[in-house]
């Protein structure tokens, strides 16, 4: 996969198609396509962050949250549920402190329930050094996600379409109309190609689509 900038997109529709946006109005459009393709190059995180008002808000690039952990171990007695066995908890901490090192996203600590909240992380009380475990989309210093060459096809069509629509029905322009709708088509073969990751070749897929088939 090529790691093209999100905003190369701007240029190929402008190049393809002769539209020209306003950078935000751009962004908008793209956006909202690139979640209709589906695609998303993500990589593991740890983030950790104390609470404040019981909510942590969450980094930009969350796409899938494994797990969120709290600084603390659970160690019970065996011989009473309702006991805690120092001890016990001495020992835990050990060997979770020789875990430590083997992996950069090992979490140590307790799992703890959550729910979310539009951009928030929210448990039922303030906890500090919580850890998140997450998968978080791959992108560019701007935090818009970077693109495989079929995506930038597919999302420059997109754009052209959604554009020339909307002007052939502020227009009532039979010609954009249909113009519009060729594009249309663009879009939707560029979209279903660019969902098909780039290592994946011709053969491979139709030995996919053969198996989905019988």
């Amino acid at each position: 996969m090529n790691n093209n900038n999100f905003r190369s997109v701007y240029g190929l529709a402008n190049s393809l198609y002769g539209i020209s946006l306003d950078i935000d109005v751009f962004e908008d459009i793209a956006l909202n396509g690139w979640q209709q393709i589906g695609n998303k190059s993500t990589k593991l995180h740890k983030y950790v962050s104390d609470t404040e008002n019981k909510r942590i808000k969450l980094p930009c690039n969350v796409d899938i949250i494994e797990a969120v952990l709290l600084p603390i171990l659970d160690v019970n007695d065996r011989d009473s549920v309702n006991s805690y066995n120092y001890y016990n908890m001495s020992v835990e901490y050990y060997n979770e402190s020789m875990k430590g090192d083997k992996n950069p996203f090992y979490g140590t600590g307790k799992l703890v329930k959550y729910m979310i909240e539009g951009d928030y992380l929210v448990l039922d009380s303030d906890y500090y050094d919580v850890t998140i475990i997450y998968h978080g989309i791959i992108t560019d210093d701007e935090g818009l996600p970077f693109l495989s060459d079929k995506e930038v096809q597919a999302l420059a069509a997109y754009v052209a379409y959604v554009e020339t629509y909307k002007k052939s029905i502020m227009m009532k322009d039979s010609g954009l109309i249909n113009l519009a709708a060729t594009i249309k088509a663009d879009w939707l073969r560029l979209c279903n190609a660019a969902r098909i990751p780039d290592h994946i070749s011709q053969n491979e897929m139709n030995d996919v689509l053969d198996v989905k088939t019988r």
